[in-house]
Formats: structure tokens, C-alpha cells, sequence
């Protein structure tokens, strides 16, 4: 597989594979293999962050991106880190992540 673009929406391999393993593929199936994205047309959510829910970084950093300031945060909006909590610190660097990108475009409106 070849896939063309940036790299945060590169498609989830896991769900790529199980496509390329079954004996049929339906016409969603088809459509999401063939476009990186879904059949409702939402981008992968990314690679697993929290194995416990199955939560993609994608979808980490768009909570991040909405609000969520903290890992409690995410978790009571996506459940991640809320079971194990393996997660916690991967979840933490993503928000320090998303805090210090937006520091430039902060600057930038003052």
C-alpha cells in the first residue's frame, strides 16, 4: 500500500489489514480501502493510544483541539486512560504537544 499525504492522516493499518484478509469486501469496505477514509468520510483515528478503548491519536488530539486540557479530560470525553491508565503519559505529551504548537499562533494574534 501506498499512501500519499500527511502523515497524521495516514490510514489505520490494523483495519487496512483485516480488509486485505477478508474473503469480500463490501461497498463501504471498498470505498474506505480505496479513499484512507471511512464510510462517513471521518479520517482514521490514528494510531491506538489507549489499547484499552481502542481511542486513535487522531481522535486524542481533536479533544485536545476541543477543549480537553487534561487527561481527566479526555477521559471523560473518550473513556481513554480511564481503565489501565497506561495511557496516562502518552495522553499527557500529547496535550504538553498541542499546548506548546499553540503557543506560536497565540503570539501571532496578540
Amino acid at each position: 500500500m501506498l499512501f500519499v499525504g500527511p502523515a497524521h492522516d495516514a490510514g489505520n493499518w490494523d483495519v487496512i489489514k483485516s480488509l486485505f484478509s477478508a474473503g469480500a469486501l463490501n461497498d463501504d469496505q471498498r470505498a474506505m480501502l480505496l479513499s484512507g477514509r471511512s464510510g462517513a468520510g471521518r479520517t482514521s483515528a490514528g494510531p491506538v493510544i489507549c489499547a484499552c478503548f481502542g481511542v486513535g491519536r487522531t481522535t486524542i488530539c481533536d479533544a485536545i483541539a476541543g477543549g480537553a486540557r487534561s487527561a481527566a479530560d479526555i477521559g471523560a470525553r473518550l473513556k481513554a486512560g480511564t481503565n489501565c491508565g497506561s495511557c496516562i503519559p502518552e495522553l499527557r505529551r500529547l496535550i504538553a504537544e498541542t499546548a506548546i504548537d499553540a503557543l506560536p499562533q497565540a503570539a501571532a494574534a496578540r
